[in-house]
């Protein structure tokens, strides 16, 4: 046994070699995400939107000339034609006005012949010298003066006349007429306002609200969204509110030139015909739009997006197991996601989850976001 002195003298040595000894730091663990593999699926995606029907033309009936209602020749509710007679103004006065205005422009012609033959002698006299060049000026303006008078006596009468032919208040359009708010014995002139309404019923039109992305998503597959709705690029299709398909297919009218701040969306106008009067003009229907595209575009689970100031990007992990930065430009939503028209393929693995721990470059372990086993990600 050693004493305890020469034990202490050999284990300090020892001690401080054992200390000098670099310590070997243990290796950082590879964090694991959640990936998810892009699918690819076709760009047309089929929307239903809430249509709300309009009549293509709404009228108000209304008088343009003063006088009493004495007669109205429809049932209220029936349908009429352009040009059918709704209700006739008491013409008694009216062709008295005609007769007045028809001896106006008889006396105005009477002395227009007067004023040209006093014109035709005094010229006669004039070369004569027998009278004066002022009394010659004078005749010719009485001539012209007398003219005048004939043209106006002449637009008096037209008009007159056409006082007379608005006694008769005909149908502007064909339709539906409403509720009569003036009879038979009602005093009634341009100020009257609305004897009734006739709506159109066919064909109407359909009225649907499409958000903004969507315009936007369509003005970049297709180049508008006048394109987008055309029938060779759209096939559109109605249900009733009962649930049963309207046969009639719609078709595309107009746009809207203003986004609603208050929706964000763009009223987009279509018109369908309605023979059988089946809908009507504050109804709604469901509009059934269904691009006929077979393009395939990688759809992007709404998870693995993110945005910077530069724009939308994803992080995804490559075949060597690194985290790559990818921006991104997005098209329509859809149900599962986002469609993108550039940056991304399919078979693609897109990180959805532990995005907060990793970073471009990082090495990372997998695991699949449906639950089946990770396996290498497919090489660009």
């Amino acid at each position: 046994m050693f004493p305890a002195v020469c034990r202490h003298a050999v284990l300090s040595p020892l001690l401080a070699l054992f200390l000098s000894l670099p310590v070997v730091a243990t290796a950082q663990s590879v964090p694991t995400v959640t990936t998810s593999t892009i699918a690819t699926q076709t760009d047309g995606v089929s929307r239903t939107y809430l249509g709300r029907l309009e009549a293509v033309q709404a009228v108000n009936v209304v008088s343009r000339t003063e006088g009493f209602i004495s007669r109205r020749t429809f049932q209220e509710g029936q349908l009429v034609k352009e040009g059918d007679v709704l209700y006739e103004i008491d013409p008694a006065l009216h062709h008295s006005a005609v007769a007045q205005a028809k001896a106006q422009l008889d006396s105005a012609n009477a002395t227009a012949r007067h004023a040209q033959t006093h014109l035709n002698r005094i010229q006669r006299l004039g070369d004569a010298r027998t009278v004066s060049q002022s009394d010659v000026d004078t005749a010719l303006a009485a001539r012209d003066t007398a003219r005048a008078a004939v043209a106006q006596a002449q637009a008096a009468l037209k008009t007159q006349e056409l006082q007379l032919g608005f006694t008769r208040i005909t149908a502007p359009i064909s339709g539906r007429i409403g509720v009569s708010h003036y009879h038979t014995g009602s005093l009634v002139n341009p100020a009257s306002g609305a004897l009734t309404e006739i709506v159109q019923l066919d064909p109407v039109r359909v009225v649907i609200s499409v958000n903004e992305r969507d315009v936007l998503s369509a003005s970049q597959s297709s180049g508008s969204l006048e394109d987008a709705f055309a029938a060779d690029n759209m096939t559109l299709s109605l249900r009733l509110s009962d649930g049963s398909p309207y046969l009639k297919t719609p078709k595309f009218e107009s746009l809207g030139n203003r986004i609603d701040t208050q929706t964000g969306t763009l009223p987009v106008r279509l018109t369908v015909e309605n023979p059988d009067h089946r809908l009507l003009p504050g109804g709604s229907v469901n509009v059934l739009a269904a691009p006929r595209s077979g393009q395939k575009l990688p759809v992007l689970p709404a998870a693995a997006l993110q945005q910077d100031a530069t724009g939308h990007f994803v992080l995804l992990v490559n075949a060597e197991q690194q985290v790559e930065k990818r921006p991104v430009r997005l098209g329509a939503q859809t149900g599962k996601g986002y469609f993108v028209l550039e940056g991304l393929q399919g078979g693609e693995k897109v990180v959805t989850e532990g995005l907060q721990w990793i970073q471009p470059g990082m090495k990372v372990k997998t695991r699949d976001a449906s639950g089946a086993p990770a396996t290498p990600a497919k090489k660009g």
